[in-house]
């Protein structure tokens, strides 16, 4: 949808920086993780995942359905990114063993492991673990777009603490707090903070969203690990954004997707909203690069949101 929206929406590029310091909280929770774009995985492709050490396939059937399987072939152990997608099931090129998407083998006895995958708003999302519902946003008749993904040197923690960082609201984006925010988290599973701000800035992004939000904008944020939803009313009309983080060995690859209400001038407003989204964050990406996050802060905010962190199950390694 997004490529019929005109203008590309504002450059966002990092350079990756090496090696992000671990830190004490759990890299792997489970739940859902955005693994790549519908656009990026039509009918016939197999694409490789890794997630916690362990290799996976995601694979569009001839019918258009998702799978998504251990890497390694239930038979003799071969690596499966080398299969190809036959009708509604994956084949492995060392013997033709054929897999459903339950992980179904022809034939045989014995099944490959199968993973959860399922579209939401243009991207390909995996449950991992956790058996959980997949988190929503905006409402079910929302018109969506995307971004190509972005590669951040830092870690995911980084990224997600920087969401919730209320004094960067200020010294970063110009905006400045008209109400106090408002937060809870349900341990082990999301946090959430509901905020209104004011627009001080003066760049182009900030003259449009002070104009289009009479200059009051409402947001609701929930994260759910490297999960994070965004609801923003505007007064006249509702937004959304879904911003997937998926860790890698350089830091992060980070996927956005922003929906609209349908109604008039849909296309325009779609790519004005996925406009203004980018530019947020891109103020915030350069800054992020590289970051070595401290979990020391004096900031009560930030202090809960690391305490939810730590709740989260983290996901066991592969056995070798």
């Amino acid at each position: 949808m997004s490529e019929s929206l005109g203008r590309a929406a504002p450059s966002i590029v990092a350079p990756t920086v090496v090696p992000i310091r671990p830190v004490p909280l759990p890299d792997w929770p489970q739940g859902w993780y955005v693994v790549g774009r519908s656009r990026s995985l039509r009918r016939g492709q197999v694409q490789s995942v890794t997630l916690a050490l362990r290799e996976l396939v995601v694979f569009r059937t001839d019918s258009g359905a998702l799978g998504a399987l251990d890497a390694r072939c239930p038979h003799m152990g071969a690596n499966l990114v080398h299969a190809k997608v036959r009708g509604e099931h994956l084949e492995c090129g060392m013997h033709c063993w054929r897999m459903a998407v339950d992980g179904a083998v022809a034939g045989r006895k014995r099944r490959a492991q199968a993973w959860t995958v399922r579209e939401y708003a243009g991207l390909v999302m995996l449950e991992f673990g956790g058996e959980r519902a997949m988190p929503k946003v905006g409402e079910a008749d929302f018109l969506w777009t995307d971004l190509a993904p972005i590669d951040i040197g830092a870690h995911w923690h980084s990224l997600t603490a920087n969401a919730f960082d209320m004094p960067h609201l200020s010294t970063v984006h110009r905006r400045e707090l008209a109400e106090p925010p408002q937060v809870a988290f349900e341990a082990g599973h999301h946090f959430e903070m509901y905020y209104v701000t004011r627009v001080s800035g003066r760049g182009a992004s900030d003259r449009v969203m002070k104009w289009l939000s009479g200059n009051r904008i409402r947001a609701r944020m929930r994260c759910h690990g490297p999960l994070v939803v965004v609801e923003t009313d505007l007064g006249f009309t509702r937004t959304a954004a879904m911003i997937g983080m998926l860790p890698t060995e350089q830091g992060t690859r980070l996927f956005g997707a922003f929906g609209i209400r349908p109604g008039p001038f849909g296309a325009l407003r779609l790519w004005l909203t996925r406009w203004l989204f980018a530019a947020f964050l891109k103020r915030d990406l350069g800054l992020v690069e590289g970051m070595q996050l401290r979990t020391d802060v004096d900031d009560t905010i930030l202090q809960k949101f690391f305490d939810y962190l730590r709740t989260l199950r983290g996901h066991a390694p592969p056995l070798p």
